[in-house]
């Protein structure tokens, strides 16, 4: 593993990680309008309903996050095929700094329903880089901004550690089903905090970001001297 993917694939980054995501669902739902900004099959949902009932107001509230995720997910390709290209080693970090900072714009939008709009198509796109950018942890497929792939993960290596009483999947199950306790914890966290602190509440995942981005860089940085010496 290389230096730059030791901290980004740590599980400590993985936790971190996956209580933004919760916290995240939580700030938008209660603060931005009732929208989802992490799993958008609860977009795709709402915006089916929209069209159905013939509501284009409301066809527009949930497409435009939506599109915000795609955008994403298509940028985070991007960065990262020029990040590689270039030869740096930044590509995780830069997009950890760019979460941080558009969280923190987004903590001085009012609560209306133009900056509710442009809020939610900011955490969109942001959750969807750090979707696509942060997948592996200690080699594992982990989501860290929805919560049904690890609950299946979790019960896949659930069945295999009670048929072939394999300790290893048995310390796997454990982790996805941790990581999906934690985030539910996020989501939790998110919902009072949010009630307390309103638009400024997002200021707390920034903070958890802030850590992971400070773990990251040491972690790199004690393995790229490691690999000089």
């Amino acid at each position: 593993m290389r230096p730059d993917q030791r901290g980004s694939r740590s599980f400590l980054s993985a936790v971190l990680l996956t209580l933004t995501g919760g916290y995240l669902d939580a700030y938008t739902y209660f603060v931005r309008g009732g929208v989802f900004a992490n799993a958008q099959t609860g977009n795709v949902i709402k915006l089916g309903i929209s069209i159905a009932e013939r509501n284009l107001e409301h066809c527009i509230y949930y497409l435009l996050p939506i599109l915000a995720f795609m955008a994403g997910v298509y940028l985070s390709l991007f960065l990262e095929e020029t990040f590689e290209k270039h030869g740096h080693k930044y590509m995780r970090r830069s997009v950890l700094a760019a979460e941080i900072c558009m969280m923190v714009i987004i903590s001085f939008l009012p609560q209306t329903e133009v900056f509710n709009i442009l809020s939610n198509i900011l955490v969109s796109l942001l959750c969807a880089m750090q979707m696509q950018t942060f997948q592996v942890f200690k080699n594992q497929g982990i989501a860290t901004t929805v919560a049904t792939g690890n609950l299946r993960k979790a019960m896949e290596y659930l069945y295999h550690a009670v048929k072939e009483k394999d300790k290893e999947k048995w310390k796997a199950s454990g982790e996805f089903f941790l990581i999906n306790g934690l985030f539910i914890a996020g989501v939790i966290a998110g919902s009072f905090i949010s009630e307390y602190l309103g638009i400024k509440s997002i200021l707390v995942p920034a903070g958890l970001l802030v850590s992971a981005f400070i773990h990251i860089t040491i972690v790199f940085e004690k393995y790229t001297h490691a690999d000089i010496k």
